[in-house]
């Protein structure tokens, strides 16, 4: 597809990573981000037009790539991830618009709470991080089904895949906080915002 099609172009790349775009775009970028993190939702929110202008021109794809903060990150890249490629990166731009109600609900987590967690398997984690949350009932009222989201939480694979794509980017990128961009294979050093990023990616010829 040419033109703006490429927007509805999505796909998972061989790393692990959710790809937007033109797979052939001169300008390959890469990003490690977080679903808790301010920072990425905040770069989610400023590039969100910009971001879609260049995938539509074709000369850049987008590939994000799941990098754990905490706990609570792994649910909720479970539940984004859990219809495919094609409704990610929608999911996860709401999920990082509304980061800030989900993410609040974590002060509601007891002592009591914190301490039956630690008893649990990573999958049963996750499930109970995400009901804590609200993050099932988020994703369920945006095309996920209830059972899907279930599956998904209790798939020990999806946990093992987020692991391994973590792993892979601090043994590559020396990924260590987020957002971390990666240009054409190569690092972005000091570059976590949209106003910066943006120069770069015309200057490599987007």
């Amino acid at each position: 597809p040419a033109g703006s099609n490429w927007v509805d172009t999505a796909s998972e790349t061989p790393a692990g990573g959710m790809l937007w775009g033109n797979p052939d775009a001169k300008v390959k970028l890469i990003e490690y981000g977080a679903l808790s993190c301010s920072h990425c939702a905040q770069f989610s929110a400023d590039s969100s037009e910009g971001m879609k202008a260049l995938i539509a021109k074709g000369t850049v794809s987008y590939e994000f790539r799941s990098f754990m903060l905490n706990a609570i990150d792994i649910p909720a890249f479970l539940l984004v991830k859990c219809n495919g490629a094609g409704p990610f990166f929608p999911l996860t731009e709401q999920m990082f618009a509304a980061q800030h109600d989900w993410l609040g609900k974590a002060q509601t987590i007891t002592p009591e709470e914190q301490k039956a967690w630690t008893a649990l398997k990573p999958n049963q984690l996750a499930d109970s991080i995400a009901q804590k949350l609200g993050l099932v009932d988020f994703v369920t009222q945006r095309g996920v089904s209830a059972d899907k989201a279930k599956a998904c939480l209790a798939d020990p694979a999806g946990v093992a895949k987020l692991e391994k794509v973590a792993k892979e980017g601090q043994e590559q990128f020396q990924i260590s906080g987020t957002p971390t961009f990666i240009i054409n294979g190569e690092k972005a050093l000091d570059i976590g915002t949209w106003d910066k990023l943006e120069p770069a990616l015309i200057a490599a010829g987007a």
